[in-house]
């Protein structure tokens, strides 16, 4: 999938991870996870294990963005670079995970990440369920997308 950033006009991607890719992931995901980022070889293992499910964002020559998710439609993380937030990357993404799965995409939340929750909102998720204690500090909320189809992300 490619296309445009809604800013700039800035040309885009989105591919399965490189190896080469994991250095530029591992900087978004301590920006954006500081407390619980992942490892390298956490990072790693799911690149392994995902396959096609690892997709990086690429724009102006540098990953700016990342999806892990599963074929059944479980995302395990998603981010996108701090200073590049706000272009639709995080709704590419979103939008690629969901035509690239067998089920419903759905995933856990930290119920302290009001951005993220907005976020996952906007895309047509709700909140099903909670899971007391699920991180470290926080409760998770368990967030599912309804529906799948050609006018669910306009």
């Amino acid at each position: 999938m490619a296309g445009l950033g809604s800013e700039e006009k800035v040309p885009w991607e989105i591919r399965t991870l490189k190896r080469a890719d994991i250095r530029e992931v591992m900087e978004i995901e301590a920006d954006a996870f500081p407390k619980s980022a992942f490892s390298k070889e956490i990072l790693l293992k799911y690149a392994r294990r995902l396959g096609e499910g690892f997709a990086v964002l690429v724009a102006a020559g540098a990953v700016q963005g990342y999806i892990l998710y599963e074929p059944d439609g479980h995302i395990y993380s998603m981010a996108v670079r701090f200073s590049q937030r706000r272009r639709g990357y995080g709704r590419a993404l979103f939008v690629h995970a969901s035509d690239n799965v067998k089920g419903i995409l759905w995933l856990e939340v930290r119920s302290k990440n009001l951005g993220a929750i907005e976020f996952y909102r906007k895309m047509g998720m709700r909140v099903v369920g909670k899971v007391a204690g699920y991180y470290e500090g926080d409760d998770a909320l368990i967030m599912l997308l309804d529906q799948k189809g050609p006018d669910q992300f306009l």
